[in-house]
């Protein structure tokens, strides 16, 4: 403990020093998630030594840990005592760390049953742009803004400041899992049968669909896990299989990674998430840009696909605001393009009075999230 303070307060001598001087920082730990935004160009500030569990008390269904934490390192001990993050963050490497990825607030397939990393996020303690070091959380703990803090922190890339302690909630693991794989689906009929899933009273943890197929998985007891696998077999006369829980977790773990969706030479890595209702048509439209490979995930409300890289950036982000989806592109590229989707005057105008309480000389990865001058800012808004 000791030595993290020590750390913690090093890094918050290099926050004052570029506020002395008016310099730029550019804020990373395991460097695992650099693609996801634009380049940056400030002097490096790396947390990664930033690092050990603070405190886990399984009882209370409460973790704390510094940002340089490896993510792989909290979810084994997790399972250690039979608990996990329901909001099953990607670690798209093994340098991951749970300081990039609540700076990212990554969900996994469980997004649309469990909510989003920040739903999951209790509290956070950080290094603002005065230089001074703070803590947020709880029901009535609030910045200046009148926003919740931790929540905003989350899907803020770096942009706000700088974090030096995440407090998440964990959850009990459930006791078993299965996957009813459907095979045969058109893309509307498929979309359809996630719409009507979703919204049944069944414990459905993961819609997604593929070109190979529709998949649920259900979570619980096992004998109610059969029961609804069953269940959902009988609403759909395509052919069907089931994938029990080895299988079934394997599959998810896949799928999460994105290791069924490698990019090829010339292509890229792109995701948008929006009403579930438009993904569909924007897959579609997308058709005429390219796209090689695409998948469904959060039971309609996220589109994954493959782009050739030589696509126009912003043509894609017209596109995906057209079909009011939310662009991220997985390159950061030769010319530095936009990144994300930019946002509506409402969202810009919250990140803007953000990034001014906290942020006011805009050291914290100035660009990282928006190119455009009159977003130039730090802030949420970000639904990963």
């Amino acid at each position: 403990m000791e030595e993290s303070n020590r750390v913690a307060d090093s890094i918050q001598e290099q926050v004052r020093q570029a506020l002395a001087e008016d310099a730029a920082l550019e804020v990373f730990a395991g460097g695992s998630k650099s693609f996801l935004g634009r380049k940056q160009s400030g002097r490096p500030l790396d947390v990664s030594a930033l690092r050990g569990v603070v405190s886990y008390e399984p009882g209370e269904l409460v973790l704390v840990a510094r940002p340089g934490t490896r993510l792989s390192e909290i979810e084994t001990l997790l399972d250690g005592e039979g608990q996990y993050f329901a909001f099953e963050p990607p670690g798209w490497g093994e340098a991951a760390t749970i300081g990039g990825t609540v700076a990212c607030n990554l969900s996994g397939p469980r997004r649309f049953k469990m909510g989003a990393l920040r739903d999951h996020l209790l509290g956070i303690e950080m290094i603002d742009g005065h230089g001074e070091r703070i803590r947020a959380g709880g029901k009535v703990v609030k910045n200046v803004t009148g926003y919740d803090l931790s929540k905003a922190l989350a899907g803020s890339f770096g942009t706000l400041g700088v974090l030096t302690e995440v407090c998440l909630k964990v959850w009990p693991r459930p006791e078993t899992q299965a996957t009813l794989s459907v095979h045969g689906l058109l893309p509307g009929a498929a979309l359809q049968h996630m719409l009507d899933w979703a919204a049944r009273p069944l414990e459905i943890t993961g819609l997604a669909y593929d070109e190979a197929g529709l998949v649920a998985r259900v979570e619980g007891p096992a004998q109610a896990v059969r029961a609804q696998i069953e269940t959902l077999r009988a609403l759909v006369a395509a052919e069907s299989s089931v994938m029990q829980e080895d299988e079934s977790r394997a599959f998810w773990r896949h799928w999460r990674e994105l290791e069924w969706l490698v990019p090829g030479a010339g292509m890229q890595r792109w995701r948008f998430s929006g009403p579930p209702t438009r993904m569909v048509r924007l897959m579609e439209a997308l058709k005429a840009e390219g796209l090689q490979r695409w998948g469904l995930d959060w039971a309609g409300g996220l589109l994954w696909a493959l782009l050739p890289v030589d696509t126009a950036v912003g043509l894609v982000h017209r596109t995906a605001a057209r079909h009011e989806a939310l662009g991220w592109r997985f390159a950061v590229g030769e010319r530095n393009e936009e990144a994300f989707t930019p946002p509506n005057g409402g969202v810009v105008r919250m990140n803007q009075m953000l990034k001014r309480s906290l942020d006011p000389q805009n050291i914290f990865n100035p660009g990282k999230m928006f190119a455009l001058d009159e977003i130039q800012v730090g802030g949420s808004g970000l639904d990963g």
